[in-house]
């Protein structure tokens, strides 16, 4: 080869680019050089996604129930071998992730794991290996089929007709939360998306693909507007025009909200301090209750104990003082025995003060997925299950997040883009009183949602 071919051939890799963006939402950008053609409506209209779109998902919807009976025998259960892979990709990415993180921040291993996923089977040889390696399966075959099982599991937007109080005036728990697990793939007309591709992903992991001309304002305004929409607004892409090397996107939303199983009371709520990483000081609202027979667990360098949502629960840890909240994340191992661990379990009584709090974050993640392997992706990578176009690969993973928790419960979402308690006797008493730097997860139905640090409560 010539060095101007060399050069050339440079140029181009170069200029092949996939953007993922996580976090109230999940996408691939799988980018390479190419003209901008095509163009979608200028209107920004249900019409137009339908106009513009390859294939569309049939989502689970909630039947109605006539009794709690029926609700109970109609619920599915999460496979498994996606359960046992789920909880150690959130710890392996989740410790690479926070530790590097600077402040606030907050994680969602569920969307970048599903994003992944669609990724890896639009892979082929070495890429779709390393993808599966990092998600814990053997076969694409197995794990596709095993997220339309999860999806379906997990996946809740309550039907209204359910929401009817019963004859002690309370609404069902299910009525009250949502779990909202969408992605979407947006080719460019000159990416030639297979149908094949399209229709899987569709099937397996409820994933809209559409098509149109990437690089005008008015295809990035409706990409943006189906985050918006997906994540009831609290995240909001910016409209960015990308370079013309780009072709194709996939996102993915997250979207959860729930409420205490017992509200924290406003008339309890009262105003304090917090101690910042730096020692600084800053007053916020905390969050009060005192319970008498609660479930707490003394680790190393640490005390965590949760708070029950009506799917759910949110996990706290706050380190010791003068352990660093870092110390806890430091390895996977480390966070799984903080998350997971059995050792220091008592029952007794839990004193709470836990600041509100309102924050978003960005996180940058190819690095950390070539740390962990994830390095044919990135460069001389082979996406044949998505298109014959040549020198496709991931040029950078993002995921933004955002999570507000109050007296009434939690709210959190990510968009990830690839340019994809009990009552028992007493043995002791704990207080968590979180007014320093502290861990947090948020659980559904045994599975890690998000995870995060709250270093400053007032930041927003």
């Amino acid at each position: 080869m010539s060095e101007e071919n060399t050069k050339k051939k440079k140029r181009i890799m170069c200029a092949v680019c996939l953007l993922f963006t996580l976090a109230c939402g999940l996408g691939i950008w799988i980018a390479l050089m190419a003209k901008q053609r095509g163009m979608l409506s200028p209107n920004g209209t249900d019409e137009v996604l339908r106009e513009a779109a390859v294939r569309l998902a049939e989502f689970p919807e909630e039947p109605v129930y006539k009794n709690d009976d029926e609700r109970y025998e109609n619920q599915k259960n999460v496979p498994e071998a996606f359960s046992v892979a789920c909880q150690e990709f959130g710890v392996q990415t989740g410790s690479a992730v926070l530790k590097e993180a600077e402040g606030n921040a907050v994680y969602s291993p569920l969307g970048l794991y599903l994003s992944l996923a669609v990724a890896a089977e639009g892979a082929n040889g070495e890429t779709r290996k390393e993808l599966l390696n990092l998600l814990g399966y053997p076969y694409a075959e197995n794990l596709s089929a095993d997220i339309k099982e999860a999806i379906e599991a997990l996946y809740h937007v309550p039907n209204e007709k359910n929401n009817k109080k019963d004859e002690f005036g309370e609404y069902p728990a299910e009525s009250r939360y949502c779990l909202r697990l969408a992605t979407s793939l947006w080719a460019d007309k000159g990416l030639d998306l297979k149908d094949s591709f399209a229709a899987h992903a569709a099937r397996y992991y409820y994933a809209d693909s559409f098509e149109g001309d990437l690089h005008t304002e008015q295809t990035q305004t409706l990409m943006a507007d189906w985050v918006k929409d997906r994540t009831g607004g609290v995240l909001a892409p910016p409209v960015q025009t990308p370079g013309p090397e780009e072709l194709l996107s996939l996102r993915n939303v997250v979207y959860f909200y729930d409420e205490w199983l017992d509200r924290f009371h406003a008339e309890a709520t009262k105003t304090d301090s917090f101690t910042r990483r730096d020692k600084s000081e800053v007053s916020c609202e905390f969050m009060t209750r005192r319970e008498s027979s609660h479930a707490f667990r003394r680790g190393e360098n640490f005390t965590s104990s949760s708070v029950a949502l009506k799917s759910g629960f949110v996990q706290f840890i706050l380190p010791d003082e003068g352990t660093d909240v870092r110390e806890l994340i430091k390895t996977p191992e480390a966070l799984s025995a903080v998350l997971y661990g059995d050792e220091g379990k008592a029952m007794g009584e839990v004193i709470w003060e836990i600041p509100k709090f309102s924050y978003g974050s960005h996180i940058e993640l190819s690095g950390i997925l070539k740390d962990l392997g994830i390095k044919k992706a990135f460069s001389d990578a082979d996406f044949s299950n998505i298109s014959d176009v040549s020198l496709l690969f991931f040029s950078q993973v993002t995921q933004d997040a955002h999570i507000g928790i109050d007296e009434n419960g939690v709210e959190a979402t990510a968009f990830t883009e690839i340019s994809w308690a009990g009552a028992a006797m007493p043995t002791g008493r704990a207080e968590m009183i979180l007014d320093r730097p502290f861990l947090y997860a948020v659980f559904h139905k045994g599975h890690l949602l998000f995870l995060g640090i709250c270093e400053d409560p007032t930041q927003k």
